[in-house]
């Protein structure tokens, strides 16, 4: 509450999108608001727009940056498979949120980066504007997404330091400067409202008196168990997403790992990605099926995850990988018959619910 009015916590970069395309329908269709028929007509065409086409984009992108990395076509296909079907990314996509299009815009930013700095894309200056671009307005759109496209940002400032600080940076200036200034004029601040504790927790806010799963008050060792290898966890919902850590264990190991730095950079990424929302978090995500704030880092984890697959020869590991994508695909199944909804998960009959 801000000056007496209630402002959206979420970031604002995503709603003025929206309004935008509002008002284009509203110019082109007549569709009001107001009328519940329209809403729902607008909400449908938002869907659409906002989340469906992210999750095709990010598919075309995701396939796109395996051709640049990954030889063996097998291995491509399943990673493809595995990103569309066997991830939170197929039920999410078809309900109104900002992950989806935030995990689109990390995977095209990946592909730009990842091609240029390894020198499989020319480094035009497009290019670099496309990526910061993509990077800033996935961070206005999810902000903690920024932490995962930090090494890739840095990867190209040590490769290429003239082109990444003028276009890459003048790309990232437009989405953060609308959504700093935007910040600035409602709020008074730079700061998330979250971070402002008088803004948040005003009287007679929701914050001050949780309920259901908002009001857990877990053990953070607890916490981090059940969002990762738990009831909401990524890793026994999504089991397939442990071919990424397996990526990230190797190149610690070994230094013929294929990807070596790429990898242990997103590594270093995810685990501060997972730090930040282990400690400051403690609600995995609400009602919703899964823990809904790693679905921007479940591409990530399967691009790791692609330089292992080429390897595998052995009939019991490819049962392993095969029981992987099992598991993963119920369970993205199961996520798009009731993306929102608390203690639906499988994981919930075997741990027991959250609340």
């Amino acid at each position: 509450m801000v000056n007496g009015r209630l402002v959206s916590s979420k970031p604002p970069m995503l709603s003025l999108l929206m309004t935008a395309e509002y008002l284009a329908l509203e110019a082109a269709f007549g569709w009001e608001l107001e009328r519940a028929a329209h809403a729902s007509a607008v909400v449908r065409f938002m869907t659409l727009t906002f989340d469906v086409l992210a999750y095709v984009v990010m598919l075309v992108f995701f396939a796109r940056t395996l051709r640049l990395f990954v030889a063996c076509p097998l291995s491509r296909l399943l990673s493809l498979f595995s990103l569309a079907f066997c991830t939170q990314l197929w039920g999410f996509s078809s309900t109104l949120n900002n992950h989806v299009p935030a995990a689109c815009l990390i995977v095209i930013a990946l592909y730009f980066a990842l091609g240029i700095g390894a020198e499989r894309l020319a480094p035009a200056p497009w290019r670099f504007l496309v990526f910061g671009l993509a990077g800033g307005l996935a961070a206005t759109i999810d902000m903690p997404a920024g932490l995962l496209l930090v090494p890739a940002g840095l990867y190209l400032l040590a490769k290429f330091p003239r082109k990444a600080l003028l276009w890459a940076c003048l790309g990232a200036a437009l989405p953060l400067g609308i959504h700093f200034a935007v910040m600035a004029s409602v709020t008074g601040s730079l700061l998330p409202v979250q971070m402002r504790r008088e803004l948040y927790l005003y009287e007679g806010s929701y914050w001050r008196h949780p309920l259901g799963v908002d009001a857990l008050v877990e053990p953070k060792p607890l916490y981090l168990f059940h969002m990762t290898f738990g009831r909401r966890g990524v890793f026994s919902l999504y089991p397939v997403l442990l071919l990424g850590v397996v990526a990230a264990g190797r190149a610690l190991f070994s230094k013929a790992a294929p990807m070596r730095l790429p990898v242990l950079a997103a590594s270093a990424a995810l685990v501060a990605f997972t730090g930040y929302y282990a400690l400051f978090t403690n609600n995995y995500g609400g009602e919703a099926y899964g823990f809904r704030w790693y679905i921007v880092a479940m591409p990530v984890l399967l691009l790791m995850g692609a330089t292992v697959l080429p390897g595998i020869r052995k009939g019991w590991q490819w049962a392993v990988v095969g029981l992987m994508i099992g598991v993963s695909f119920y369970s993205a199944w199961e996520a798009s018959q009731t993306p929102w909804a608390t203690n639906r998960e499988w994981t919930c009959r075997i741990f027991g619910p959250s609340v």
